[in-house]
């Protein structure tokens, strides 16, 4: 009630500077606030007829008005410490959150990145691996072939040097006594085997040719010379088994030596492709989970800010109305000094204007 007062008083005292105390009391009185206070001066007088009364009146709505601002001067100090804290608190927030959302996106970004030179990495490899099995299924195939080839021609050699024996053995024993006629069927045979020999055919015509003539005429000479051939195709039999066996041999060390390596690659490339399927896993585990975290912490973030935008409002709310209400109290603070500094120089004539009103 005295704030009210007070400032209805204030605006008759503003107006009322250059006047006379009868128009200034005149024109508080015209209004309902100060015809309140004016009322309750009237009331006092008439019943008491002790203006000091009045005076302590006003002195406690004075006292109030500073007691109130002084309750708020509290409550704003209280007001700003819990802003500034929580502001505070709201701005170290929003950079803990603006960092995880960085932190989570680049890491996203990373394992993205990384995931797809582990997809290009592993297909590759998976290439190379396929690669590896079909050299190496090639290169064995090549290989059995060839010791197939010479196992063939190895019992070639064999039997055309058996032949050649054989051959060898007939004519030794003509050279020895033995007739022509006891032997032929051995040397029947013997021609046989040499002219079916399809490997070494043309090699054994001349001794074809050679046995045929001691058919018809046993001569030591001609004995000596077919023993020579059959000496020098033997031993020519002998040396080219022999290269054929030191080829295989040395293929046979080649493939030995060239599968143990594709094996070994193909383990290499088994490994890293197992690897990298890992790593496959991982990264997608991380991207999910940095993707996660990032909404999460998005989310958070766009909270904070939302409540710091509030409590910037809030905060500057508080402060616009202490300011609004500091400057009001200090209006009436001033109307109420006014007031008392008029009644107390001129309670005289104030008491005349009462004495007349009704």
């Amino acid at each position: 009630m005295y704030k009210f007062i007070a400032l209805a008083l204030i605006v008759s005292c503003a107006m009322g500077v250059q006047k006379d105390t009868k128009t200034v009391l005149a024109e508080i009185d015209a209004d309902n606030f100060g015809n309140t206070i004016l009322s309750t001066v009237q009331m006092y007088l008439q019943a008491k007829g002790n203006a000091e009364e009045i005076l302590v009146l006003l002195n406690q709505v004075l006292a109030g008005l500073v007691d109130d601002q002084n309750k708020h001067d509290n409550v704003i100090r209280v007001d700003r410490a819990a802003c500034t804290r929580i502001v505070t608190d709201l701005e170290n927030s929003i950079a803990y959150h603006t960092a995880q959302v960085a932190a989570n996106a680049q890491m996203r970004e990373d394992n993205e990145k990384a995931l797809a030179e582990a997809e290009t990495d592993v297909r590759q490899t998976i290439q190379d691996i396929e690669s590896n099995e079909r050299t190496f299924a090639q290169e064995e195939a090549n290989r059995n072939k060839a010791h197939e080839t010479w196992v063939r021609k190895n019992g070639e050699h064999d039997d055309a040097i058996a032949a050649v024996d054989e051959a060898t053995k007939l004519v030794q024993h003509l050279s020895l006594g033995a007739t022509f006629a006891e032997l032929k069927p051995k040397f029947e045979a013997v021609q046989k085997r040499l002219i079916e020999n399809e490997s070494h055919g043309a090699l054994f015509q001349p001794i074809v040719t050679a046995l045929t003539e001691l058919a018809t005429k046993v001569d030591q000479k001609a004995i000596q010379r077919i023993l020579q051939l059959l000496s020098q195709l033997r031993q020519q039999l002998v040396e080219a088994r022999s290269v054929l066996e030191d080829t295989e041999n040395r293929q046979a060390q080649r493939w030995a030596e060239f599968s143990t390596h594709l094996s070994n690659e193909h383990n290499r490339l088994v490994d890293r492709k197992n690897q990298l399927e890992q790593s496959i896993q991982t990264f997608k585990t991380n991207i999910d989970t940095a993707t996660h975290f990032y909404e999460v912490h998005q989310l958070e973030l766009e909270q904070a800010q939302e409540t710091l935008d509030a409590e910037h409002e809030w905060c500057a709310l508080q402060e616009s109305t202490y300011d609004t209400q500091t400057t009001e109290r200090q209006r009436q603070q001033e109307v109420v000094d006014r007031i008392l500094e008029h009644l107390t120089e001129k309670l005289t004539a104030t008491s005349q204007y009462l004495g007349g009103r009704f």
